[in-house]
């Protein structure tokens, strides 16, 4: 997990995905929720907010008085971006090894052939339904289904964990060894089903241990939300796209309508924006990945029974380069909302994405099309960095810069930023794009991990913050124009 996007600066410390650590570990973390006595320091709501206001003609403020407080949102969206990595790893290993010959040893050892006990509660794609052409999967997954999964095949697995008690990355156990201890994942996904969730899509079909796009389409009932996630960078695959800095001008601006802002050339990082825009392997109609993925999220706001007519929102997540890859997908959804375009009809007003540790994705000219849609009401994004995290920055130094395609110079970031600190309170300020030279430190690649991004959350200093709604923090925010 985590090398991250565009931290080429990572690669240049370590020459293995494998040296990070992949830590799905909510099952040993509480949220703190204890009263916090002194001032948090964002700023109030000020005049030019308040006439921000105006512009938001298409969102309604009863709806915003009903949010979830970023108290509930900030932790469940973190866990479902972790789950995303650890989740493709568990299904990978069944991919890669059922009905195969393995040995429990490279030279010596006893051969035999490995059989998962129904695979098909997880690799739903693989059941005997009809498959919608808009998903991988056939029927849902439900945490239950995954935990009956797990208790079924521990013998398949090894979940290591460090003396701190975090998960790293599944490995597949070919000694076959018995499993009597649950693992952290098992305990995730019990308090994942008393939310009532379930994966309608995980698509990780073409996707091997070195990266490519991963997604997935999470609908929590109790929270009334669908969420869209998307998988961080895992290997040099992923690498190759995050270094790729050169601007797309044309993807996610193909025609007049979809530029608001008259004068400008948006552009877009190339690497991220051909992940989401390159043409998905096995779709029936030879769509944009981009195209499938909203594709299935409106039929879900159309045709799902558990969701029509619920006033569900929708939000869009992710670490890293899943961060950077929720970015581009909130914009593109909320352009084609405020061109009332049909591909979207069924969706929300609003669009709301929340990231962590992600990258820059665009330039000034992206910026000014991204705050226009904030403006219109269509558009949210609450950004969390952690302090000393190169990944979300701009202007990389040397000798990361030399591996880079493109002019990270050129990049700004964008929406509402929560800048984690790791023993005081968080700053919140709009947009404060950073430079790689201030971020960077001999703890740079700790402070992007997921493990960190838990405890800076977690901070009991930030809880007077979380009480507010994400509207509120765009209103506390200041002037979309800065």
């Amino acid at each position: 997990m985590k090398y991250s996007s565009i931290s080429i600066l990572c690669a240049a410390l370590t020459a293995s995905a494998s040296a990070f650590v992949s830590p799905f570990s909510v099952a040993k973390r509480t949220v703190a929720v204890a009263p916090i006595a002194h001032e948090n320091g964002f700023r109030p709501t000020t005049t030019a907010a308040a006439a921000n206001q105006q512009c938001r003609s298409n969102y309604s403020f009863l709806k915003a008085a009903q949010e979830d407080s970023l108290d509930v949102v900030i932790h469940d969206l973190l866990k479902i971006s972790d789950f995303v990595y650890s989740f493709a790893n568990v299904r990978r290993i069944v991919k890669e090894n059922d009905g195969k010959q393995r040995s429990t040893s490279r030279w010596f050892g006893k051969k035999y052939t490995v059989a998962f006990d129904t695979p098909a509660l997880i690799r739903t794609q693989d059941g005997a339904q009809e498959q919608s052409k808009d998903k991988l999967l056939k029927y849902v997954i439900t945490p239950d289904a995954i935990k009956e999964f797990m208790e079924l095949n521990r013998k398949w697995y090894k979940e290591p964990v460090d003396e701190d008690g975090n998960a790293g990355d599944w490995e597949f156990d070919k000694t076959v060894t018995e499993k009597n201890e649950s693992f952290l994942l098992e305990a995730a996904v019990e308090e994942a089903a008393k939310d009532n969730m379930k994966i309608v899509d995980y698509d990780d079909e073409f996707c091997k241990g070195k990266g490519g796009l991963v997604y997935g389409v999470v609908v929590n009932l109790t929270r009334k939300w669908i969420t869209v996630a998307f998988r961080g960078t895992i290997g040099s695959t992923d690498l190759m796209a995050d270094r790729d800095f050169r601007l797309d001008h044309e993807s996610l601006f193909d025609s007049e309508d979809d530029i608001f802002v008259s004068g400008g050339k948006p552009g877009t990082h190339m690497g991220f924006t051909t992940y989401l825009c390159d043409e998905k392997k096995g779709d029936q109609d030879g769509r944009k990945c981009l195209d499938r993925i909203l594709s299935c999220v409106n039929e879900e706001f159309k045709s799902n029974p558990d969701v029509v007519g619920k006033d569900f929102d929708l939000y869009v997540t992710g670490h890293s380069l899943g961060g950077g890859l929720a970015n581009l997908f909130a914009f593109k959804a909320a352009q084609l909302k405020a061109n009332n375009d049909e591909s979207v009809k069924y969706l929300p007003e609003k669009i709301t994405a929340l990231t962590y540790a992600a990258p820059c994705v665009g330039n000034d000219d992206y910026n000014k099309e991204f705050q226009y849609l904030e403006k219109k009401g269509n558009l949210r994004h609450i950004r969390i960095a952690n302090e000393g995290d190169v990944v979300p920055t701009n202007n990389i130094i040397p000798p990361a810069s030399l591996a880079i395609k493109g002019n990270s110079k050129l990049y700004t970031q964008n929406g509402v930023n929560l800048h984690l600190h790791a023993d005081k309170e968080v700053e919140v300020d709009y947009r404060a794009t950073k430079s790689c030279w201030s971020q960077t430190s001999l703890s740079s690649l700790d402070n992007h991990l997921v493990t960190e991004y838990y405890k800076r959350v977690e901070l009991l200093a930030n809880k007077k913050v979380y009480q507010q709604t994400v509207e509120e923090l765009y209103n506390a925010a200041g002037d979309f124009t800065n």
